[in-house]
């Protein structure tokens, strides 16, 4: 036996004109399938989707009321290209979307974006800025911090306490 990835991620949005909207015109998907919306369906009482592929995955956006899990260290991490940090955040304040960050990851490369979908889902866009020293420059030069959303550290003493 074996599993060969993700064949799709279901998440109930309770308005889904309002989800693919926000997961096509502001994330940049492509919707793949519609369920639900036939009268064939309506008829067999199919809840309505629209499956939207983005960034490789596909989100399965349904009508079911939502029950986003609370807590930082539950969301999907999407990749993204740190080249677009700035156009992302332009983006994200444009549509009034709530985000935090940008965040640095003490000693990695990494920087990320975090940001709730319309239904209230976290979602972090990672990035590698190519270096450490880059990744730190990037954040302090955007005003960001730290850490993540829940928990942010000084990253002097982090460096302190890590000998960087």
């Amino acid at each position: 036996m074996q599993l060969d990835g993700i064949h799709h991620l279901a998440l109930a949005q309770g308005d889904i004109r309002r989800a693919e909207d926000f997961y096509t015109r502001i994330l940049g998907g492509e919707v793949v399938r519609r369920i639900g919306a036939e009268e064939s369906d309506r008829a067999l009482k199919r809840m309505p989707q629209v499956w939207v592929r983005l960034g490789g995955v596909t989100f399965a956006l349904n009508g079911a009321a939502p029950e986003p899990p609370q807590g930082h260290f539950v969301h999907t991490a999407l990749k993204g290209r740190f080249e677009d940090l700035d156009a992302w955040l332009a983006a994200f304040r444009r549509e009034g979307v709530r985000h935090f960050g940008p965040y640095g990851h003490g000693g990695t490369n990494s920087l990320s974006l975090y940001f709730h979908d319309p239904a209230g889902y976290l979602f972090e866009i990672g990035m590698d800025a190519g270096s450490w020293e880059r990744a730190k420059a990037e954040v302090r030069k955007r005003g960001g911090l730290f850490g993540n959303p829940e928990d942010t550290y000084d990253i002097d003493a982090w460096e302190r306490a890590n000998r960087r």
